[in-house]
């Protein structure tokens, strides 16, 4: 079946109009019209409609059958692609979020640095869903994330390595600083300082606030964790996340949460289980996985 056949069609059945989509991909309409034929006389079936009165197009029920396969197997064309540029590079691409980078990476950097292979990973630093996005599409080979519930991603192999509570964190002088323990409601009306979007820990607090109940008001939100502590610290918001997030200081504290059926942050490795390792790569990923889960 022909590459830019499918991608002719998937494109057509978007926007619905021949010329429009040769201007796309700079080709003639014609070039469209003998493509689509093509694809119908292989198959056997009429794919799309045209309806020239009306000036419209539907898409016939084998086109949408079409359409889903069509659309997989472009995105794993360019799933190949990345996969064999990688490999070329002579390196192993990981994701890192911040929270995961600050807790393991520093132990998992020296056993590579040992192993002559610290130079041999690019990192991508962002949030867990932002990771495990960036995974899926083939822009890293490997993930260190967070999420509130055992990964059953399909295509998507995951190794848990620890699982940790979340806790509000709020400068030491705050009356409700108590080591004891608060609940969420208790801190319905306070101000919070979060991480932007694509952070795990943004999935547990809403859901905690949902079943509470309540709306607590975000004021700031950012991706470096020194300057969250810096600003909780100052009584500014504040924070939530996983308690093993150690503020390293005395002006911050973390307060355990008292709610039933508290989420937990769960850590993990992932990656596709499409991806074939080169010998490089699985030495990489025989380090991280003997730091991680002592193999």
């Amino acid at each position: 079946m022909n590459k830019s056949g499918l991608k002719y069609f998937v494109k057509l059945t978007e926007i619905k109009n021949f010329s429009q989509v040769a201007a796309q991909f700079n080709v003639s309409q014609p070039t469209i019209t003998f493509a689509l034929q093509r694809l119908e006389k292989e198959l056997g079936t009429t794919l799309i409609s045209r309806h020239r009165a009306r000036g419209t197009l539907t898409v016939t029920t084998t086109g949408a059958q079409l359409l889903i396969h069509a659309r997989a197997m472009i995105d794993h064309e360019a799933l190949l692609q990345k996969e064999i540029e990688a490999e070329k590079a002579g390196q192993l691409r990981l994701g890192l979020p911040p929270i995961i980078e600050t807790q393991y990476f520093t132990g998992i950097a020296k056993a590579l640095k040992a192993q002559g292979l610290l130079s041999k990973i690019q990192t991508f630093e962002a949030g867990s869903s932002t990771a495990l996005q960036a995974l899926k599409r083939g822009d890293i080979d490997l993930t260190l994330m967070g999420s509130i519930a055992p990964l059953a991603e399909q295509h998507i192999v995951t190794q848990v390595f620890n699982q940790t509570p979340f806790a509000i964190y709020m400068a030491a002088d705050d009356p409700l600083a108590d080591p004891k323990g608060i609940t969420f409601k208790q801190v319905k009306d306070r101000d919070f300082i979060m991480f932007k979007d694509g952070f795990i820990h943004n999935q547990a607090f809403n859901q905690l606030a949902r079943r509470a109940r309540i709306r607590p008001k975000v004021v700031f939100r950012s991706n470096e964790i020194q300057g969250l502590m810096n600003l909780i610290a100052g009584g500014i918001g504040m924070g939530f996340m996983m308690t093993a997030v150690a503020p390293a200081r005395q002006d911050v504290v973390p307060v355990p949460l008292l709610d039933a059926d508290m989420p937990t942050f769960i850590s993990s490795l992932a990656y596709r289980d499409s991806h074939v390792f080169s010998p490089l790569q699985r030495e990489i990923l025989g380090v991280i996985e003997g730091c991680l889960l002592g193999k």
